[in-house]
């Protein structure tokens, strides 16, 4: 088993995969983080109202944000889910307490999400 599949896999014992319907359910202070990076959003567009923040800088960049706190609850996506997996593990291991795997893009917008370009 290679490296991102042992990690996907602890990631998805920590992380919740929710839908769409959670995330607007939520009454907690929350944000939606894109974390595919630029070129995917550009051909592709995202999801109105998320924000982007690439997966590899993720904890630099939440850290460093005095908005959010480690009791948001912050909601991941990715193209299929697998990078939203891991960067919401990565998140969980740095005292968010509230994370929350959306999955892939697609899957968000066939729930209702409406696209941003």
């Amino acid at each position: 088993m290679s490296y991102t599949q042992e990690l996907l896999l602890k990631a998805d014992e920590v992380i919740p995969r929710v839908t769409l319907a959670d995330f607007r359910n939520d009454l907690n202070a929350k944000i939606m983080i894109d974390v595919r990076q630029i070129e995917e959003l550009q051909a592709s567009g995202s999801v109105k109202g998320s924000i982007n923040i690439p997966k590899g800088v993720i904890e630099f960049r939440l850290n460093n944000n005095d908005e959010v706190s480690f009791e948001t609850s912050i909601y991941v996506y990715c193209a299929v889910g697998v990078r939203s997996a891991i960067a919401g593990y990565n998140l969980k291991k740095i005292g968010y307490k509230n994370i929350f795997n959306l999955g892939g893009f697609q899957d968000i917008l066939d729930q209702g999400a409406e696209k941003q370009l």
